[in-house]
């Protein structure tokens, strides 16, 4: 029967039964799906109706992602023309650090991610390199890397620096020192949250004339996946009423990849610069004596 899954404990012998939500004919079709989705975020439907019992604090800051559909799956396609993008989330005194890289479609202002990295306590020096490693290793056949789009607080100097490596360094001169040189992303949680949301909801027509979402995240990125499903969540105020939250998210071990992701999303506009004769030699001009 359609929605019951039964089996025998090992241990006890005891026999269960599972009980899903299509085990009520009623409820088997999409009129019911939508009625019952309509209004509730999506983590949180999940843990009532389906068979995720991962329970986070507060409310997801972005309702929007559906892991359904804005997951990409399978080979990554790079079109012609596609930019890489990078975003950082870290600081000169900061342990806890994170990492995203996106291909950036020109012609569709669009992003898909396709690689994370994130730790939660690691050194400034030894995370800058090992992202140098990836890039120049597993990423360099895409070939074009343009943008690194970081916190301002890489442009901060401190006596931790690189660690005894690199004392008394920030953290963008130690991106420099690997051939990478950030710019600063958008300051305000307000506008880069703004950014992220615009790309979640609207959609292009992709190579097969398909319609996908502006921002994907290759399945291969769980963390992130995992981050935008309801990780990274807003707080209840203390005493509150209800649904009452913080303005501000949660700072926990989602929050720094999420950080990353709209860094690099509140910047996608300097990726999508058409730049004249890029990687082509200047065409020569007649000149006149």
């Amino acid at each position: 029967m359609p929605g019951i899954t039964t089996w025998r404990n090992p241990f006890n012998g005891f026999f269960v039964m599972d009980l899903e939500y299509t085990a009520d004919p009623d409820k088997r079709g999409d009129a019911w799906l939508l009625a019952s989705q309509a209004g509730m975020p999506k983590a949180q439907w999940q843990r009532e109706f389906g068979k995720t019992w991962v329970v986070y604090d507060g409310k997801p800051v972005y309702q929007d992602y559906d892991d359904d559909i804005h997951v990409a799956k399978g080979d990554i396609i790079v079109p012609s023309r596609a930019k890489l993008i990078s975003g950082w989330d870290g600081g000169p005194n900061d342990v806890n650090l994170a990492w995203t890289l996106g291909i950036v479609l020109p012609h569709a202002n669009a992003v898909t991610i396709i690689d994370e990295y994130y730790v939660d306590d690691g050194d400034i020096h030894s995370f800058v390199e090992i992202v140098a490693t990836r890039l120049s290793l597993e990423w360099a056949k895409l070939g074009g890397f343009s943008i690194h789009v970081a916190d301002q607080s890489v442009f901060t100097m401190s006596g931790m620096g690189g660690g005894a490596k690199l004392p008394g360094r920030a953290m963008a001169d130690i991106m420099r020192l690997h051939k990478m040189n950030p710019i600063p992303g958008e300051i305000s949680f307000a506008k880069r949250r703004q950014a992220v949301e615009q790309l979640l909801i609207k959609s292009f027509k992709w190579l097969n004339g398909v319609m996908v979402p502006r921002l994907r995240i290759h399945e291969r990125c769980s963390f992130l996946r995992e981050a935008l499903q309801g990780g990274y969540s807003y707080p209840k105020v203390a005493g509150g009423v209800g649904g009452e939250y913080k303005p501000m998210p949660i700072k926990n071990k989602f929050s720094h990849l999420c950080n990353a992701l709209e860094y690099l999303c509140s910047k996608l506009d300097a990726a999508t610069m058409v730049i004249p004769y890029e990687n082509q030699p200047l065409p020569r001009r007649a000149t006149n004596f």
